[in-house]
C-alpha cells in the first residue's frame, strides 16, 4: 500500500495589522492584490492574492506588537520571484506604491530586485533571475 503524496501546495505570509480593511484596500489600490476572504464585520481576517500567491491579514489589538521583518534588521517580509521586475516597478510608481529600492542588480546572487513597503511597514521584495 502507498501513501498519499505529501506535496506542499500553496503558502502564504500572515501580517498581523490594526486594520484589516485598510490594509486589504491598499493591497488592492496601490500593490495589485485582491481580496479573495474577509471574515467578520470590520473585518478580522483577509486573504489578498495576486497570480495566486497569497498573503494573510490578521487584526491585532496592540499595534505596538506589529513588528515588521526590516525593524530587526532584516530586508523583507516576503519575497516573491517575478517575470519582468522593470514592468512591476513601473506598476507600483504609476499607483503610488512606497518603493523601498529597485530594481538593481544583486549581482551576488544574479537577481535583479525591487522592495516595496506596504501601509503597515511590510516589505515585500520581488525578484528576477538576471541575466534573464
Amino acid at each position: 500500500m502507498t501513501s498519499p503524496p505529501t506535496n506542499l501546495l500553496r503558502g502564504a505570509p500572515y501580517f498581523p495589522v490594526p486594520d484589516v480593511r485598510a490594509a486589504a484596500e491598499h493591497y488592492e489600490r496601490v500593490l495589485g492584490f485582491r481580496c479573495d476572504y474577509a471574515a467578520g464585520e470590520p473585518p478580522q481576517f483577509a486573504i489578498v492574492t495576486r497570480d495566486g500567491l497569497s498573503i494573510m491579514l490578521r487584526r491585532v489589538d496592540d499595534p505596538s506588537k506589529i513588528v515588521p521583518n526590516e525593524r530587526q534588521g532584516g530586508t523583507w517580509d516576503v519575497f516573491f520571484w517575478v517575470a519582468n521586475v522593470h514592468a512591476l516597478d513601473a506598476e507600483f510608481r504609476a499607483s503610488g506604491a512606497d518603493i523601498v529600492y529597485g530594481p538593481i542588480l544583486q549581482p551576488q546572487y544574479q537577481m535583479m530586485e525591487l522592495a516595496v513597503r506596504d501601509a503597515n511597514g511590510y516589505v515585500l521584495g520581488f525578484g528576477q533571475d538576471w541575466p534573464s
